[in-house]
């Protein structure tokens, strides 16, 4: 009778073990399909922010890159206004220079010729001859 009281005992042991090794391996299951599902759920969460992120980084840089083509064309009317300013300015400079230069011309050739027909009577005199010859 031990015998059978032992055999029953290890056969209701084992009944319980494989039952409640079923238990585990469907509450591991469980768990194991809402790890996956967390996990799905993650990674598209990861998904969209990386794609946000990178609609963002190419909004930015766009806006800069027009920002920078805005500044640079603005930078290059303003250089170019100061440029044609600068060449109206030499041109002024340059009649101004001519001008004065020509008006100096002309005192320095009427002086010239004051000498020359100072000269002219000077010797005109001293050796007898006509002073209206230094006219011409």
């Amino acid at each position: 009778m031990k015998t059978k009281a032992m055999a029953l005992a290890l056969l209701l042991s084992l009944m319980g073990c494989t039952e409640s090794s079923e238990e585990t391996k469907s509450d591991v299951k469980k768990e194991m399909e809402q790890a996956g599902e967390a996990t799905s759920e993650a990674y598209e969460e990861v998904k969209e922010d990386a794609a946000d992120s990178w609609d963002d980084t190419k909004d930015a840089t766009s806006e800069a890159y027009e920002e920078g083509k805005e500044i640079a064309s603005d930078a290059f009317d303003e250089g170019k206004e100061m440029a044609s300013d600068a060449y109206e300015d030499g041109k002024d400079m340059a009649s101004d220079a001519y001008d004065a230069t020509a008006e100096k011309a002309g005192e320095f050739k009427d002086a010239a010729a004051k000498k020359a027909y100072e000269a002219c009577v000077k010797m005109k005199e001293q050796m007898g001859g006509d002073v209206s010859e230094c006219d011409d």
